[in-house]
């Protein structure tokens, strides 16, 4: 039951946000990386996507529009910016976290488990 209340908080939250108007992303993670990034679902503007990479997999570089994640199974992830940024991120499951509009980057899985999370993107529809 406490899944299932974080799940309707996130929810929540993001439709709110939603109403605000927030960007679109330009390069998206589920075209650009089918095998490895799953549209669960989609509405009003709200995408739910389940990412799992195991070790040593890579999304190739896309973006996101703002967004909240949720990990289900921890480790670790480095992201690397087309800027040059570079972020290592050890993550646990139940770790919960937002973010505003990335710019173009890659996510590796660089530990020794398979790693899962949830993306939730928020889409204005502005192009």
């Amino acid at each position: 039951m406490k899944k299932r209340h974080l799940i309707h908080s996130a929810i929540l939250v993001v439709l709110i946000t939603v109403l605000a108007g927030l960007h679109a992303s330009a390069q998206d993670v589920v075209k650009t990386n089918p095998k490895l990034a799953k549209l669960l679902t989609e509405t009003a503007g709200v995408r739910m996507i389940k990412c799992t990479l195991a070790p040593g997999k890579e999304l190739v570089m896309h973006t996101h529009p703002v967004q909240m994640l949720y990990c289900l199974q921890g480790g670790q992830i480095t992201v690397n910016y087309k800027s040059g940024k570079k972020e290592v991120s050890d993550l646990k499951a139940g770790d919960a976290m937002s973010a505003s509009a990335d710019p173009p980057h890659t996510t590796k899985n660089t530990g020794k488990t398979t790693i899962s999370f949830l993306e939730i993107e928020i889409n204005s529809g502005k192009k």
